[in-house]
């Protein structure tokens, strides 16, 4: 009935949800232990794209120029 694939999603969704109900819950009982900036977050969403994209444009560049 599910192939292989569809079993790996199948499990990774519940321990998400249940990582993040774990979260949730820590940060309703001690939230002065979860003080973040605004600015980290925004590095911690938009840094990792940013240093992909970076990559991908060098890398597109870089065959460019060999070819």
């Amino acid at each position: 009935m599910f192939d292989k694939k569809n079993l790996k999603i199948f499990l990774i969704w519940p321990i998400s949800v249940l990582l993040a109900t774990f979260f949730r819950l820590y940060g309703l009982l001690k939230p002065e232990s979860l003080l973040i900036n605004n600015y980290l977050v925004l590095l911690l969403v938009f840094g990792p794209a940013l240093v992909v994209t970076i990559i991908l444009v060098f890398n597109k560049i870089l065959k460019v120029e060999s070819n």
